[in-house]
This record gives C-alpha cells, structure tokens and sequence, in this order.
C-alpha cells in the first residue's frame, strides 16, 4: 500500500442553516453510516486498542504516508488555516488518515489527546512518554528516542528525522486550561466564532510549544499532530452536537480568498464540498467520540443500528438521539464553576446559568476518565486537588509573531484572544477557584 499506488480523496463545502430548515441541497445524498466508531482519549486505550493503532502507523510511515501527509499540509497550508475550512479540511485529513490506516489493520481507530487536562503541566504528561507519543528530543538533533515516533525519518522536505523541541528549549510553557475552552464553547454562536476561538488558542500553542515537526507546515510527520487534531475535532463535533437543528450545516466566516464560506464550496486540494464533511454519521465520517457518546447515553446518536463495536461497545436496547432523551448530569468537574459568582458564571460560562448542555463542557478530568476494559494497563486517575493552588491559577501562553505569521493568523485576533484568557484566569483566582486540574 505504497504512497504511489493510491492517494486519497479529500474534500469539503459549506452552507449557513437556520433552525427548521431543509438539508442544503447535496446534503441528502450523502449516504448515512452503516457502522459506527468511537473515538477514544489516548490514555484509555487498552493495550490492544494501543498496538493495533500504532502497528498501522508504523506501517504507513515505512510505507511513505506519513511523509507524504506532511507534503500534502504544507502545499495546501494558505488554504486550509485562519480561514473557514480550519475544521473540515482538517477533518478530511483526518478520515483519509484513518482510512490509509485500517487498509493495514481494518479494526484502527484514531484516539485524540485531551491536551486541556494537561494544561499546568504538559511536560509531565503521560502522553509524552515511552508509553504513548514519546518525550522531547534528544541533543543529537532533535531527534524523537523514544514511544510512538522513536526512529522515523522522512525525506520531506529534507532527509531528517522527526524532531521535537520543547518550547524550543526545555520545557512547555501552561496551555489554555478546560475552564477557557468550556467558556469558548459556551458563548460561541457562529462556525467563525468557535473557530477563531480554538484555532487561536488551544490548536496554536500545543504546535508551537511542541516545536520541532510540530512548529512547522509539515507538522503531520510527528505522531502528536494526529491525536492533538482529533481533540480538536471533538471539541468542534461537541459543540455541533450541543445544537444539531442550527449547527450541523452552520458555516460561515470567509475562505481564504475572502470569498464568502458556503457549503458548496470545495475544500482545498479535494473535490469534495463542505456539506459532505459536515455531520458525523455520514459520508466518511463514521464514527463519535466518547464525550460524545457518554452524554447521550449510547453511540445511537448518529446511528439506529448495526452498531460497530470497533472503538466501543454498541449499546444494547432502543438507540436514543440526544434530542429526545434527557442528557446525563454534567461532570463533577464542570460542577465546580457553578459554585462561582452569577457575574462570572454570566459573563464566561452563560451555558451554566440555565441547563447545563454537556456538550459545551470540556471540564473532563483524569480522574473521571474510564480505564481500559482490557489489556491489564488501567488509566491511573490524578490525585485530588492541590488547596495550595487554589486561587493560583497562571496564563496560558502566548503565541509569538512568528508562529501567528506562518499560520496567517490575524494577530488582533489572537492577541485579543489571549487577554480574554488572562481576564477570565483573573476573574477565577479572584473568586479564589480551585481547578480540578491543579494537582
């Protein structure tokens, strides 16, 4: 299955809906999934669920594809960053990858890595072990020595070997913390305004902070880039799924061109149009994720039956879509900031005033996390709290003019972005919060 011998297609398009209205026209032949799967956070994978993900990789990556992703990235960059197809085009990525993945292991499904839950302190994460992806360079080059990404080398767009530099130094400064992103999915009402708010953010400083492969256009060539893009997903599917009558064909914003954003646009280097990338469940995108998943109570939100069981179990009895069954009560975690102030409550999580919609909650801790079923390697659950930090919460870091350039990102936009982090990082210490994530 060498990199000549097929190339996946990849496309997207897209279409403003109001609630109440038809499918946009195309929309309706795109065909429903027959099975679904679950994605997973990384760190609940069992042992079994780890090997068959990572012996595909490693077979796409002697057989050239990871390399040839990286090239495909970085010759379509202009179009597919700080613009409206951020999510969809990356997206399709993603669901080709995947596809490229199970021609070696048809049982593959792609994890995601919950970056936010290791936001204090991401060099610390499990993630960034021999366990999972593997930890920072080595002085020889930069080179990764070690987990998912020990010994690749590629020919793009040079011969070297994956690198990684953190921070380009030593360490990762703070990322953006669950509070910011549940407050971002909380009071964004349009596909720009999640877009900017993620891009801008949690997207940027996991690339940047990274460095090496990751601070580059061909970031694809590091393993992190696949689970950190499948978190960014998610986030955007959750906040589709908080909405389905106005937001599974909400799109809007500009394309690179300036040109308005509609669903029938054709997402770069693809034939495809946005409608067809638009809702999980359909076309090539079958599968969920388990934030998902757990707050509908089943994998029947997207699909009524022949359940796939690759990821997750099918749920036995009647599938219920979220829309016509109660949600499940929100996580201990985003009970937490329901204990602040009406003001703050208001002002940065307006979606914890009345009926808290889980969906627009990333306050999913360690802790709460399910271990694996199998494979004898249990997720161990953070300790508790630190009281000593409470109230102590610090910015996330800044991305710097450099990064903000090569991603042709509008600077006022991030920069605005990150003072609003630091004014709701200032409203939480001053109620004297305590993070469910400071440990």
């Amino acid at each position: 299955m060498k990199v000549g011998a097929v190339v996946a297609g990849l496309a997207l398009a897209a279409f403003h809906h109001v609630a109440g209205q038809s499918l946009p026209p195309g929309a309706e032949t795109v065909p429903k999934c027959t099975s679904i799967s679950v994605r997973k956070e990384i760190r609940t994978l069992t042992s079994v669920e780890w090997s068959t993900y990572t012996n595909a990789v490693e077979k796409a990556v002697s057989d050239g594809w990871i390399n040839w992703f990286g090239f495909l990235h970085q010759k379509i960059e202009k179009g597919i960053h700080a613009n409206a197809q951020f999510f969809l085009a990356h997206r399709n990525l993603m669901a080709d990858y995947e596809t490229i993945l199970r021609g070696y292991d048809p049982n593959v499904v792609l994890p995601y890595w919950n970056t936010g839950m290791d936001f204090q302190n991401p060099t610390a994460s499990p993630v960034l072990t021999d366990r999972f992806l593997g930890g920072n360079g080595t002085a020889n080059g930069g080179c990764v020595a070690d987990g998912l990404g020990k010994g690749w080398a590629f020919t793009y767009p040079k011969r070297q070997c994956l690198r990684r530099k953190y921070g380009e130094s030593r360490s990762i400064s703070r990322w953006y913390p669950p509070e910011f992103v549940t407050s971002i999915l909380q009071t964004s009402k349009t596909h720009n305004e999640i877009r900017m708010g993620i891009e801008n953010s949690l997207h940027g400083v996991v690339h940047l902070s990274v460095g090496g492969n990751m601070n580059t256009m061909y970031s694809p060539t590091d393993a992190i880039f696949w689970p950190h893009h499948g978190n960014i997903d998610r986030l955007y599917s959750q906040w589709q799924a908080a909405d389905h009558a106005t937001r599974d064909f909400m799109y809007d914003g500009v394309n690179r061109d300036g040109s308005p954003a509609t669903l029938n646009d054709t997402i770069a280097y693809t034939f495809t149009r946005a409608y067809e990338l638009m809702r999980l469940g359909y076309g090539k995108l079958c599968y969920t994720y388990d934030t998902i998943q757990e707050a509908n109570g089943d994998v029947g939100t997207l699909l009524s039956k022949n359940l796939d069981t690759r990821g997750a179990p099918a749920v036995a009895g009647k599938c219920r879509h979220r829309d016509s069954s109660p949600a499940k009560p929100v996580s201990a975690e985003t009970q937490t900031l329901q204990g602040l102030s009406r003001a703050v409550v208001q002002k940065h999580f307006p979606g914890l005033a009345g009926k808290a919609n889980p969906m627009e909650s990333d306050m999913r801790s360690p802790s709460s996390l399910h271990p694996p079923s199998a494979g004898g390697d249990a997720y161990v659950a953070v300790p508790v709290p630190n009281e000593a930090l409470r109230g102590k919460m610090e910015y996330p870091m800044t991305l710097t003019d450099d990064f903000i350039k090569m991603m042709h990102l509008c600077p006022e936009e991030v920069r605005a972005l990150e003072a609003r982090a630091r004014k709701l990082v200032d409203d939480l210490n001053a109620e004297n919060y305590l993070s469910p994530y400071m440990t």
